[in-house]
C-alpha cells in the first residue's frame, strides 16, 4: 500500500454548516473588524496551486480560473539563533521582531535563558552506523530500537502498539498506557534469563546471544548481526560509565560470592549542569557492600544483588535518559537535572523562577545545530521513541505538581459533595479524595470544555461558522524532503520537522484567508489541530464570515467548492492532484499493492 497524503498546494475545499458547528475544540481564534469589503476574486485562489504548466479551462466546464503560478518554498532553514545556533526558517522567528537579519527565536533556548552543554561526537563505531558511513547502517537503523533495547538498563513500561505498522505505511512508535522505567536487581533469580541490566554482569561469556534472546524468545539469531552487536559492546564498555559501573560489579562477583552486594546510583551531582562533564563511574553510582546508610538521598536507586522485584526510577534522576538510551547518550551523560539553572540566575537571584524546566530542556535537545552531534537526530525510528518518552517525562511532571498543588489551583468547588450529585454519583462508596485536574492541563477533560465553551463565545458574538476548511500536511513538501535527504532521513523519521513546517504553512493559510479574503470578509476564525493515525498533523479551520458574504443557499456554495474529478485530458495536472491527493481507496494488509 502506498500512503498518500492531501497537501497545501492544492485550493482549500470549504463546506457549509448548515447544522451549526459540533467541533469546537481550540483555544485560538482570531477577530477582525465587522466592516464589509468587496472579496478578493476567486481566481486569486489559483496563486496557491502548485503546477507546472498551464491549464487551459473551458467556461462552460469549470468555474474556477487556474492559471499556474509558483509553490511558496520556505528554502532551507538557515536563519541560526544568535544565543545557541540552532537553525529555523524566517517565518519561526518571534511575532514582533521584524529584522531580516538575526531575527530571535524562542523555542530552542528562551533566547538565551537555557544553557546546556553540546552533544559530543559518537565513538566512530556508533557514527558510522548512523550515518551511513558504514555498509552495515541500513539494517542497523531499521532495527535500532531492538539494538539499543539490548544494550539499555532498564525496561520502558507501557504497551507499544505495533499493529500500526502492519501496513505500508511509514513506521510509527505508539504507546499505550502509563509509561516508566523499571530496573532489577542485578542477577536474575533462579530459572530465569538476564534481562537488561543483568546481561552486565550474568554468564558475559555468551552476552551475544544473551542480549539477542533478551529482545525476544521467539526471535531467531540471524536477525541480528552479531558483529555489530559486539562492536556496540566493546564501544560501550570503552566510553560509557554506566557499562563501566555493572562490569565492576561482574568483576566483584567474580572475586567473591557477594550475597549483600548493592549497587547505588547516585542523584545528586556536584558539577554544574550547563558545562559538559566527562562523566565518570564514581560520580554515578557506588558499590556497596553490606548494609545502606540510612541518610540515603531521595530518588537514589538502590539495585539488590538477587531479588527478583522491579523498581521505578524517577523521571528527575539524571541517569534516567542514559539508563533507557546507551545509543543515543554513549557516554552515559546525565539527561535532565532539576538543579539546571536558567543562565543569569543564581541562588541570591531576585527571578521568580531559576530552574530550568523539563520542556525547556527538550525543547533545547532537538534543535539541529551545526556545531553539535546529531546522534539522537539522525536515529531514526529511536528518534520517534525517543520523543514519546520525553512527552511522558513532561507529562509526569506536569501530573506530580498538579497532585502536590491542589490548595493552589483553587480545587475545592469540584471537591464538593454538589458536584458529585451532578455527576450522578449517589453511592458514598465510589467518593474518596480526588485530583482535579485543571483546563490547562491538555490532556485532562477540562482542557477541551474550556476552548469549547470560549468556542460557543465567539459562536454567541459572531453566529454560526460559515465555512470548514480542512488542512493536512504533506510529507513531500520540497521543504521536507530536501531537509531529510541531505541527511539521509525520511520525513517520517523527523516528526518534529514536520510539525513545525506544517506550523509555518498552516500560520499562512490563516493570514491568506484573513487579508486576501478569497471567501468574503473574515469575522473570526477558530481552528483545532489534530494528528492522523500516522503521525501527520492537520487542523480543521472554521471561518466566520461578515452578513454580507455569507453563502446561504446551495447554489452560492457551489459557485466555491467542486466535487467532480476533473477532466484527464484537459486538466491533467489538475486530475493527477485530485487523484493523488483527495482519493481514498481501500487500504490495510489485505490491500497493500494498492497506491491510493
Amino acid at each position: 500500500m502506498k500512503t498518500s497524503y492531501p497537501c497545501e498546494n492544492l485550493i482549500p475545499v470549504p463546506v457549509l454548516n448548515s447544522n451549526g458547528s459540533q467541533n469546537f475544540e481550540s483555544n485560538l481564534s482570531h477577530m477582525v473588524s465587522n466592516n464589509s469589503v468587496s472579496r478578493t476574486p476567486l481566481s486569486d485562489i489559483s496563486n496557491y496551486i502548485d503546477v507546472d504548466v498551464d491549464i487551459d479551462v473551458d467556461e462552460e466546464e469549470s468555474q474556477y480560473n487556474l492559471d499556474a503560478t509558483d509553490y511558496w518554498n520556505l528554502g532551507d532553514s538557515t536563519y541560526a539563533c544568535e544565543f545557541c545556533g540552532a537553525l529555523f526558517w524566517y517565518e519561526e522567528r518571534l511575532e514582533k521582531d521584524k529584522r531580516l537579519t538575526r531575527p530571535r527565536y524562542s523555542i530552542c533556548c528562551m533566547q538565551g535563558k537555557v544553557e546546556l552543554p553540546l552533544l559530543k561526537d559518537p565513538p566512530s563505531t556508533l557514527n558510522n552506523l548512523l550515518h551511513n558511513k558504514d555498509s552495515r547502517s541500513n539494517p542497523f537503523l531499521k532495527k535500532i530500537r531492538s539494538y539499543n533495547m539490548m544494550f539499555s538498563f532498564t525496561s520502558m513500561g507501557g504497551h507499544i502498539d505495533s499493529t500500526i505498522n502492519q501496513g505500508g505505511g511509514p513506521y510509527v512508535f505508539k504507546l499505550h498506557g502509563q509509561n516508566c522505567h523499571m530496573i532489577g536487581s542485578l542477577l536474575p533469580t533462579q530459572g530465569s534469563r538476564p534481562r537488561f541490566s543483568q546481561l552486565y554482569i550474568y554468564d558475559t561469556e555468551n552476552e551475544v546471544l544473551n542480549r539477542i534472546s533478551a529482545i525476544s524468545s521467539s526471535r531467531s539469531s540471524d536477525e541480528f548481526d552479531s558483529t555489530i552487536i559486539n562492536e556496540l559492546k566493546s564501544m560501550l564498555d570503552d566510553c560509557n560509565c554506566l557499562a563501566k559501573l555493572f562490569r565492576m560489579a561482574r568483576d566483584r562477583f567474580v572475586v567473591e560470592d557477594y550475597q549483600d552486594l548493592k549497587l547505588r546510583l547516585l542523584r545528586k551531582r556536584g558539577t554544574d549542569g550547563r558545562r559538559y562533564n566527562f562523566p565518570t563511574s564514581s560520580e554515578v553510582a557506588a558499590l556497596i557492600v553490606g548494609d545502606i546508610e540510612k541518610n540515603t538521598v531521595e530518588r537514589d536507586i538502590v539495585v539488590e544483588t538477587q531479588t527478583g522485584l522491579l523498581q521505578r526510577i524517577h523521571e528527575l534522576h539524571p541517569s534516567y535518559l542514559p539508563m533507557q538510551y546507551p545509543l543515543l547518550v554513549p557516554y552515559g551523560e546525565d539527561g535532565y537535572r532539576d538543579d539546571i539553572q536558567i543562565r543569569g540566575s543564581d541562588f541570591f537571584s531576585s527571578k521568580k523562577r531559576r530552574r530550568v524546566k523539563m520542556r525547556e530542556y527538550f525543547a533545547f535537545r532537538i534543535q539541529d545545530r551545526a556545531g553539535e552531534a546529531a546522534t539522537i537526530l539522525s536515529s531514526k525510528r529511536l528518534f520517534q521513541q525517543f520523543v514519546v518518552d520525553a512527552y511522558t517525562m513532561i507529562e509526569s511532571q506536569r501530573l506530580s505538581y498538579i497532585r502536590s498543588h491542589q490548595k493552589n489551583l483553587r480545587v475545592e468547588i469540584y471537591k464538593g459533595l454538589s458536584e458529585a450529585f451532578l455527576r450522578g454519583e449517589t453511592s458514598a462508596s465510589s467518593l474518596g479524595k480526588r485530583t482535579i485536574l485543571p483546563s490547562s492541563f491538555t490532556g485532562g477533560a477540562r482542557y477541551p470544555i474550556q476552548n469549547y465553551q470560549d468556542a460557543m463565545a465567539i459562536c454567541k458574538w459572531a453566529g454560526y461558522p460559515d465555512l470548514l476548511i480542512t488542512f493536512t500536511c504533506n510529507p513531500k513538501w520540497p521543504e521536507m524532503t530536501k531537509f531529510t535527504t541531505d541527511r539521509g532521513l525520511k520525513p517520517e523519521d523527523r516528526p518534529d520537522l514536520m510539525c513545525r513546517i506544517f506550523k509555518i504553512k498552516l500560520n499562512q493559510l490563516i493570514r491568506d484567508l484573513k487579508k486576501k479574503q478569497f471567501f468574503g470578509k473574515v469575522k473570526a476564525v477558530v481552528y483545532t489541530i489534530e494528528f492522523q493515525k500516522r503521525g501527520l498533523p492537520h487542523a480543521h479551520i472554521l471561518l466566520f464570515l461578515n452578513a454580507e458574504d455569507k453563502y446561504p443557499t446551495g447554489d452560492d456554495i457551489n459557485k466555491i467548492i467542486s466535487a467532480e474529478i476533473p477532466n484527464k485530458h484537459k486538466h491533467p495536472v489538475l486530475y493527477k492532484a485530485v487523484q493523488n491527493f483527495m482519493i481514498h481507496g481501500p487500504c490495510g494488509i489485505s490491500h497493500k499493492t494498492l497506491l491510493v
